[in-house]
Order: C-alpha cells, then structure tokens, then sequence
C-alpha cells in the first residue's frame, strides 16, 4: 500500500483576512501527495498554484487548514519548522536568480551547510547532486554567473537536491528555456525521481510536460482544487480544462476532435504510445459507433 508523505486539510489561505480586501487565494484544499510519485500541478494564472506550494514547506501559513508532513502537522512546534524546509524542498521559478556565491561549489552546498552537516558530507551532496543534473566535477570552481542560462538553473535545482527533501516542489522548471535546456530539465527531474525515490510536484503551463513525467494531475481553478487524479482521468475533462482557460496536449485535442466526428475514441490520450494503442484498437475494431 502507498504511503502519504504529505497531505493537507482543509488548507486555506485568506490574504488580508477580516480587511474589505480580502482574498482567498486557495479554498479548503485537502489533498494526499504518495511516496515516491511525480505529481503535476496545473492551474490557469492566479488559480493559487504558487501560494498552494508556499504552504508545503511552511513559508506561508494557513487561516484554516492543516498541512500533514509524515502524518505530523508541520506547524506543531514553530521551532521545528526550519527542519521542515530541509525535508519539503521547494524550488521557484527562474530560481537562478537566487545564485549568490562565488562558486558552483559553494552554491550547491550553501544548504546541506545550513543543515550542519560535516565538511565532508556536504562535498559528497555536492558531487552526487551534480551528476544528477548533468554537470561534471570541472564545474565545482566555476562562478555560477559564467555559466549558461541552463546550466545555471541545472545548478540552482542542484542546490536544492543537495539537502535531500523527501519531497522535492519544482515550480516552472522549464521556464523560459530553450527546447533543448527544457528537455534536459525535465530529464534530470526524472533520472532524479528513478534513483532517489523522492516525491516530486511539478508546477507547470505545459500540459506536454506534465503528461510525460506524472502519474497524476492535480488542477487548481480559481483558488480551489478542480481535479486530482491520474493523468488520463484529468485530461478525459478536456473541455472543462479548456473552459478553466488551460491548454490540453495536441495529442488529446487531435482524439475530442475524432470522438466529436464521431468515432469510438477514448479522450484521456496524452502520449504517443496510448495513441497509436488506441488507434490500432480503433482500426482493427471498425472506425465509426
């Protein structure tokens, strides 16, 4: 049976609560995240995805709610909360932007230095997390602001690997990067995922993305949880996805296209392999209902 590594309850958050401005960002959400799973969140802009994930690691609190890491809410003992983001750890967006020292090193191992670890753990994380993202050893003495635009998100993903969360929030990894550094980034988080066994969520626009990493899919729309489900469940809603103002993969646009012509069609298809299945299916079972 799977076990929860995360889950919240009835989590809530009301920015300037009790003012006439007040706004709920995200909406008596519970939610239950496995070990060992890559999960994606979706969510048209200010659906509450990012406050959402502010949440898991405690850098915001709730009004209302509980958030449950290894069954135990994280905010039992505010002392313990810093452990917490050692355990959940969450990666924004262009999180390159937050490299500071003087070498890739140093950047790398600025966490595991926080955590107290000795100096030669703290060289180990460096080394292991760094073949994790693709990167050699000729790395360790560059300065992080001589590196490409790539190579420098590889590194600051990098940073947060090296404390070694169990559960590991990636907010728009692939952002603004070319086709080829977004490819490689959505590589690492899976070679990653396969050899750590941590739990990953996934933050994206790109429903490609997302349909070729996760297991499930969690939706967000309008500060509260839409769906949360396996991948072909949630994409089978292609229409009330498009209504919440989110894009579908052209794979499951081309199969509503073919169930609205008429055809015996399953429309929870995100991949090549499930489409070409269900095409010979198709095929071989005579093509109109």
């Amino acid at each position: 049976m799977e076990s929860i590594i995360l889950e919240t309850r009835h989590l809530t958050h009301t920015y300037a609560g009790g003012t006439s401005s007040a706004v709920t960002a995200i909406d008596d959400i519970s939610a239950a995240f496995y070990s060992g799973e890559i999960v994606g969140i979706i969510g048209h802009t200010g659906s509450g995805k990012s406050t959402f994930i502010e949440h898991l690691n405690g850098l915001l609190k709730g009004s209302n709610g509980v958030v449950l890491l290894e069954g135990k809410d994280i905010w039992a003992n505010k002392k313990e909360i810093r452990k917490v983001r050692f355990k959940v750890g969450v990666c924004f967006q262009y999180p390159e932007y937050q490299l500071f020292e003087e070498t890739v090193e140093k950047d790398i191992g600025f966490g595991p230095k926080n955590m107290g670890l000795s100096e030669e753990e703290i060289a180990r994380r460096v080394r292991t997390v760094l073949g994790y993202v693709g990167l050699n050893d000729s790395y360790l003495s560059k300065s992080p602001f001589d590196l490409s635009g790539g190579e420098k998100r590889r590194v600051a993903i990098a940073g947060i690997m090296a404390m070694e969360p169990q559960v590991l929030v990636l907010d728009e990894p692939s952002a603004g990067l070319d086709p080829r550094g977004r490819t490689k980034i959505l590589d690492l988080v899976r070679t990653y995922q396969k050899q750590t066994g941590c739990t990953v969520l996934l933050v994206s626009h790109s429903m490609e993305d997302v349909a070729g990493l996760a297991s499930r899919i969690f939706v967000m729309n309008k500060a509260k949880l839409a769906y949360f489900d396996t991948v072909a469940v949630v994409f089978s809603h292609a229409k009330a996805l498009e209504t919440m103002g989110l894009d579908i993969p052209q794979i499951t646009k081309l199969f509503e296209r073919l169930k609205e012509n008429g055809y015996d069609v399953d429309t929870g298809i995100y991949s090549v392999d499930a489409a070409h299945k269900e095409l010979l299916r198709l095929l071989e079972g005579g093509a109109r209902r």
